[in-house]
């Protein structure tokens, strides 16, 4: 074998079917609808939307709750999710009623939900911040913290600083020790 480096290299070809091109450019376009979708989602967000969600992710739990510590509702959500993906939509609170004559006009509510998940069990806690003709305006309030169990057995929570301790809780239905027998000895 000649090491002379004026030697041309040799490349070696393989032939590729049509069937496998056809598989990689399927492929590459399904990836690309995909990620424009997701670029599409972020920037059909309305700025009153993004100021909705700005506005909830921000507000004081303390606000919300008395009892709970001068934090975001988003580092709190973080906190009690133990860092779980947390799911931030923009809503109509439930308000619109499906019927176009009677929504039309309407200035309906204007919630934001975030919803985790965390050892099988599922939370939602949403804020109203406004209302959607008006934008973000007043006071957040909460509307409902709900939860639903691994048993799928879903109940909603007064307050939001219930949170803690609901996710924290053991789960019911555990099997506890048995007491121990008390014997009687005979003579």
């Amino acid at each position: 074998m000649d090491t002379n480096e004026n030697t041309p290299r040799q490349f070696v070809s393989y032939a590729v079917s049509n069937l496998a091109m056809w598989r990689i450019a399927l492929c590459f376009s399904f990836v690309l609808l995909l990620v424009n979708f997701e670029w599409a989602q972020h920037s059909s967000l309305g700025k009153a939307e993004q100021e909705a969600l700005q506005r909830a992710k921000s507000v004081l739990v303390s606000s919300l709750d008395s009892s709970l510590p001068k934090v975001s509702l988003e580092f709190f959500l973080n906190y009690e999710s133990g860092g779980a993906d947390i799911r931030w939509e923009v809503s109509d609170c439930g308000a619109r009623t499906g019927t176009p004559a009677t929504d039309r006009g309407a200035d309906s509510p204007m919630c934001v939900g975030a919803d985790f998940a965390k050892d099988q069990t599922d939370v939602i806690v949403v804020v109203s911040v406004g209302t959607f003709q008006k934008g973000p305006t007043g006071k957040p309030a909460l509307v409902r913290v709900n939860v639903q169990g691994p048993g799928g057995i879903s109940h909603s929570l007064r307050r939001l600083g219930d949170l803690p301790k609901e996710l924290h809780r053991p789960t019911r239905g555990m099997p506890r020790d048995l007491p121990i027998p008390v014997t009687t000895s005979s003579v």
